[in-house]
């Protein structure tokens, strides 16, 4: 698996083209692994295997990685958020973990994304109706919708940031969402259950949420 780094695709394959005129002078490799500072972010909130996986899974043999800010940064923004948080407030900014486009040779060939915000959905409307078709309580403090839409899986947890109004916790619950239309049902739920659990595990949540290690099956 290659990392382009560069977005601009012309730079890309001008530098290829050089590169495998070197190569063929030197007697060496047409094209080499590139490492990716992003793309270890990625793998450090989301697990390496897991990331291989999912990429492995688009059919693409290098791959374009955006967003990835370490857990930590990202838990920061999400407290700061939530301290700031009203009961009015009704839209919250999404925040990209990982993001990775993978190629073959110039097409895209597959997206993996994964994303966190604060949700506009409180613990207490998880038992109407509407949204109990969709989403299925796993305890207490974590519901999961294992499929909301095409190729996607999302995640609702609970959490309580200290300093923030006393209604936070019930009333402003995390969103966690994965989404890739080559992933299958159990590698978006490792994915989703990885990226919950590190950002949650930064957060510092006065009851952290107990996110299982297997897709609790429908009821």
């Amino acid at each position: 698996m290659k990392v382009r780094r560069n977005p601009n695709r012309l730079a890309v394959i001008a530098g290829l083209v050089i590169g495998g005129l070197l190569s063929g002078c030197s007697g060496g490799e047409d094209r080499t692994e590139v490492e990716s500072p992003k793309l270890d972010r990625c793998k450090a909130m989301l697990g390496a295997g897991n990331v291989e996986a999912a990429v492995k899974t688009t059919g693409g043999s290098d791959v374009e990685v955006s967003g990835t800010p370490q857990a930590d940064v990202l838990a920061t923004g999400l407290v700061e958020e939530a301290k700031q948080w009203q009961e009015s407030d009704l839209l919250h900014n999404s925040h990209t973990g990982c993001r990775m486009d993978a190629f073959e040779g110039d097409q895209l060939s597959g997206t993996v994304d994964v994303s966190v915000k604060w949700s506009s959905l409180s613990l207490g409307l998880m038992g109407d109706p509407k949204n109990s078709r969709t989403w299925r309580q796993v305890n207490k403090s974590v519901y999961v919708a294992p499929e909301p839409g095409p190729a996607r899986m999302q995640l609702i947890a609970a959490c309580a940031v200290p300093g923030a109004a006393a209604a936070q916790a019930s009333g402003l619950p995390l969103q966690f969402e994965v989404s890739g239309v080559s992933l299958g049902a159990e590698l978006r739920w490792e994915l989703l259950r990885a990226f919950a659990q590190s950002v949650t595990e930064e957060m510092g949540c006065a009851t952290p949420p107990v996110i299982p290690s297997v897709l609790p099956p429908a009821t």
